[in-house]
């Protein structure tokens, strides 16, 4: 006859061997479950910091686009985009896992291009500016995939003044004779900002990138001090698409 335990008041029948090894089957199959789960949550640590460990990188490369300028006159002048090109040699430090510095030197060319009347005028007037230009930008990015980064630029940009063509004759007549206009500050400055795609290949690193460039300095003479200073405010605006290849 099985005997009963009294404990505190409480009457129990005692366990068999079965129900005893089944409750420690069932604590050894908890206990293993608990360490696969520490091993594998341990390891995917390990793994997610190998992944996010950092180093900085240096490149350099070579870019080249097309430019869509514009002069802000004021008064207005009747203009058009003024499509043209640029290109240069671009440097980036990239300091830390998604941020980084730019900077380029770039060949390019502005300017506007008078809109007329097609049917009362024979001439389409434009004037092309080339400038040297230094943009100091700071770079940020996003991974969108392994391969893939969407990028922004932005900062502040110096140009200078090098030369310049005419084609046509201005149609505008009188207080606003543009053929007139010289060149008076040849140093430039504005900001520029940018966003793009960048690929990472096993043969370089293709970023292709949508800027606009305001600027914030004048191109003619604003003090009306020559005979032909007509206008208050003539700052450079361009709208541009570059496509940059990093060869390191």
């Amino acid at each position: 006859m099985r005997q009963q335990i009294v404990i505190a008041g409480l009457t129990r029948k005692p366990l068999n061997k079965g129900r005893i090894l089944i409750r420690r089957w069932r604590i050894r199959s908890a206990m293993t479950l608990v360490c696969f789960f520490l091993l594998v949550t341990g390891h995917c640590s390990l793994l997610t910091a190998q992944e996010q460990t950092f180093h900085s990188e240096w490149n350099i490369g070579v870019n080249a686009g097309m430019t869509f300028s514009k002069i802000r006159f004021n008064p207005a002048v009747p203009q058009t985009f003024l499509q043209q090109y640029e290109g240069g040699i671009t440097f980036r430090y990239i300091t830390e896992k998604g941020f980084g510095f730019q900077a380029e030197v770039n060949y390019s060319m502005r300017g506007w291009k008078e809109k007329t009347d097609t049917i009362s005028y024979f001439n389409n007037y434009s004037r092309s500016l080339v400038y040297a230009e230094l943009p100091l930008l700071t770079h940020v990015y996003f991974d969108m995939s392994k391969h893939t980064r969407f990028i922004i630029n932005a900062g502040p940009q110096l140009g200078y003044y090098l030369s310049e063509t005419h084609d046509g004759t201005s149609n505008l007549v009188g207080e606003y004779n543009v053929d007139a206009l010289k060149v008076k500050n040849k140093f430039d400055y504005g900001i520029l900002g940018g966003m793009g795609v960048e690929l990472r290949t096993g043969i370089g690193k293709f970023v292709l990138e949508g800027r606009y460039y305001f600027g914030l300095s004048d191109v003619f003479d604003t003090k009306k001090t020559a005979e032909h200073d007509y206008f208050a405010a003539s700052g450079n605006q361009v709208v541009g698409v570059k496509l940059t290849y990093f060869i390191k």
